[in-house]
C-alpha cells in the first residue's frame, strides 16, 4: 500500500491536468483525427473504385465540385477537408476555370487491386481547417527578368505578339512535384523542357531552374536536356505529313498559375488566333510523389490539323516504340547545355504515352523527333510526360527500367479510378 501526502496528490493532480489538456488539444490539431461533429457543416460520401489489376499507390482523385450536393458546393468562409477512415488526408481545391470559385477537389489514395474504397468530405469552416497543414510537395513558378535585379514573380503574364522567351525567368513557366520538373517555352515552340534532380525535394524557388558551382556542390540538379529545335519531351504539334510543326499563336500568348500546392501543381499556356482567331489551351499538370507530367488540350472547336507529340531523338539512343500501349521510350546520352566544358553529357530517359481513347495509332519520325500521334474527342486530348536521368539517387538507372515504367504508367492511364457520387 502507498500513501501520498496531500502536496504530492495536489502535483499529481496538476501533472494529470496538464497531460489531459496537452492531448485533447494535439488531438484537435491532429490530422488523424476525423472532423468533430459540431465543426461540419455538411457531408457526403463517394466512392473510389480501382478496375485493374493493379495495387495503386499515391493515386490522383479529381472530384468534380458541380457533381457535389449542391449544399456541399464551398462558399465564402467555409472549405472542404477529405476524411479516409479515421484520417484527415492532404486535399486541395482549385480554381481552374478563373471565375473565383472552386471547381475541382483532388486527393491522393492508395488502392489496391479490383478493390472499391470510400472517402468521406466534409464542409468545415475555413477557421476550423486552418489547423491542418498539409506539406507543399508540388511547385508551380512564372515570372519576368528584371535586369540584374531578382525575378518579378507574376500569377500570369501575356505578350501580344506571344513570344516572351527571352523576357521570361526559365523562358517560360515551370512546374515541378519532388521527383522532376518541367517547363514550356514562352514562343511559338511551346517546347517542353526538363529539369533533373538528385535528391526528392523541391528545387525550383531555389535555383530558378539554372544550376551554378554553390547549387551543384550542395547536390541540386539541374537542366538536363538540350531542345533548341525539336520537339524536346512531350511538346504539341501538328504533323503535316513529312514534319512536326508549332502551332503559332498569330495573337498573343498567355500563361497563368492556376495552382501549387500540396497535392498538385497546374499552370496553362494559351496560344490566342491559331488558324486565324482559334485558341488552344494546353495545361501542365503535375501531382505529388509523381515523376510524369499530364498534358491536356482543349480546343474552341474541330480543327483539321493532325496533332503530335513524342521525345526528341539522340545519336546511339535505345529507342522502345509500343504501338500497343501507345508509348515511345527512350534512353540516351547527350550534353544538356551549349556550353560542354561545364555541362557533361548525361544519361536521361525521355517517354510520352498517349492514353488508347487519344491515341491515331500513328507513329512517324521526322529529322529531329520520334513522333506519336494524338487526336482530340470531344475538342479535348490528353497525354502523359516522363522523363527520368541516371544521377537521381534510386531512380530509373537502365534503358530495361525506363521501358518497364513506360509499361506501368501505359496500364495505369488506361485504367483510371472509377468515382460514383
Amino acid at each position: 500500500m502507498f500513501f501520498f501526502s496531500m502536496d504530492q496528490k495536489k502535483y499529481q493532480f496538476i501533472s494529470l491536468w496538464i497531460i489531459l489538456t496537452l492531448f485533447f488539444v494535439s488531438c484537435k490539431r491532429d490530422s488523424n483525427q476525423p472532423v468533430p461533429a459540431a465543426e461540419q457543416l455538411g457531408s457526403q460520401v463517394i466512392e473510389i473504385t480501382n478496375t485493374s489489376h493493379q495495387n495503386r499507390t499515391k493515386s490522383n482523385v479529381e472530384v468534380d465540385l458541380h457533381r457535389l450536393k449542391k449544399e456541399m458546393i464551398p462558399e465564402k468562409g467555409n472549405t472542404l477537408l477529405v476524411v479516409l477512415g479515421d484520417k484527415i488526408i492532404p486535399s486541395q481545391l482549385d480554381d481552374l476555370d478563373n471565375d473565383g470559385k472552386p471547381d475541382e477537389l483532388v486527393f491522393q489514395v492508395n488502392i489496391a487491386a479490383n478493390d472499391r474504397i470510400k472517402a468521406l468530405i466534409y464542409k468545415v469552416s475555413k477557421e476550423f481547417a486552418a489547423n491542418y497543414h498539409y506539406k507543399k510537395r508540388t511547385h508551380a513558378q512564372l515570372g519576368l527578368k528584371n535586369g540584374k535585379k531578382p525575378f518579378i514573380i507574376r500569377d500570369s503574364i501575356f505578350s501580344e505578339n506571344g513570344d516572351l522567351y527571352k523576357e521570361s525567368m526559365h523562358h517560360g513557366p515551370a512546374l515541378e512535384s519532388e521527383i522532376m520538373a518541367y517547363r514550356m517555352y514562352f514562343d511559338n515552340r511551346s517546347s517542353i523542357d526538363i529539369y533533373g534532380k538528385i535528391h526528392q525535394r523541391l528545387e525550383l524557388d531555389t535555383t530558378k531552374w539554372y544550376s551554378n558551382d554553390e547549387f551543384i556542390a550542395n547536390d541540386y540538379g539541374g537542366d538536363i536536356l538540350f531542345v533548341s529545335k525539336t520537339i524536346g519531351i512531350g511538346s504539341l504539334r501538328t504533323w503535316n505529313g513529312k514534319n512536326a510543326e508549332v502551332v503559332k499563336a498569330n495573337k498573343g500568348r498567355y500563361a497563368i498559375v492556376r495552382a501549387s500546392g500540396p497535392v498538385r501543381s497546374v499552370i496553362d499556356m494559351c496560344a490566342l488566333g491559331v488558324n486565324g482567331s482559334e485558341e488552344l489551351l494546353s495545361r501542365m499538370m503535375i501531382y505529388a510523389g509523381h515523376r510524369e507530367m499530364i498534358y491536356r488540350a482543349y480546343l474552341p472547336k474541330e480543327m483539321s490539323a493532325e496533332f503530335c507529340t513524342g521525345v526528341r531523338k539522340m545519336d546511339g539512343a535505345d529507342v522502345r516504340i509500343n504501338k500497343e500501349a501507345g508509348y515511345i521510350s527512350l534512353w540516351g546520352t547527350d550534353y544538356p547545355r551549349i556550353n560542354h566544358e561545364k555541362y557533361p553529357k548525361v544519361t536521361v530517359g525521355l517517354g510520352v504515352v498517349v492514353p488508347e481513347q487519344w491515341q491515331s495509332k500513328q507513329f512517324m519520325d521526322d529529322e529531329l523527333n520520334h513522333l506519336i500521334g494524338v487526336q482530340p474527342k470531344d475538342l479535348f486530348m490528353e497525354y502523359y510526360v516522363t522523363a527520368a536521368w541516371n544521377q537521381e539517387r534510386n531512380g530509373i538507372r537502365t534503358a530495361d527500367e525506363m521501358e518497364e515504367y513506360m509499361k506501368n504508367l501505359s496500364l495505369r492511364v488506361n485504367a483510371p479510378l472509377q468515382i460514383s457520387y
